[in-house]
């Protein structure tokens, strides 16, 4: 008996909020207020745009939105209704030493700072030179 007074107490005063008036003189609370509110919608004109393709000398189709001094590039124009987005630049090899050469990579993408990228790599031979010198050893060990 308790909680259906409970509940009824409930919904009155939520029912209570839709007749009561506000100090505008307009109730509290309306259905209007349950609606979602929807943004304007900006309309961008659908302006054509123009396209340069060509084909590199792996055979891969490239496109720039600036024409290029590449024999062989076509120009497109494609309607507005595109996305553009811009390409992706691979990092240029550089040149640590005349035996080796490393990525250029940028930062963020490794928790080891490139200049210490090579140091790394000799320890890392240098210690697999040691585990297989030792596996050598017990296996020696283990034939006699």
């Amino acid at each position: 008996m308790v909680y259906k007074g409970m509940i009824l107490l409930l919904v009155a005063g939520f029912i209570g909020l839709f007749l009561i008036e506000g100090p505008n003189g307009e109730p509290i609370m309306s259905l209007d207020d349950f609606k979602p509110e929807t943004p304007e919608v900006m309309e961008l004109p659908r302006t054509p745009t123009k396209v340069y393709k060509w084909q590199d000398e792996n055979g891969a189709w490239q496109f720039a939105d600036k024409p290029v001094d590449v024999e062989g590039t076509e120009e497109m124009e494609l309607d507005g209704d595109i996305n553009i987005v811009p390409g992706f630049k691979a990092p240029r090899k550089t040149v640590v030493n005349e035996e080796k050469t490393r990525p250029n990579i940028p930062s963020g993408l490794t928790s080891v700072s490139p200049e210490k990228i090579s140091e790394m790599m000799d320890t890392v031979n240098n210690l697999q030179e040691t585990v297989d010198q030792r596996k050598a050893d017990v296996d020696k060990v283990g034939n006699n």
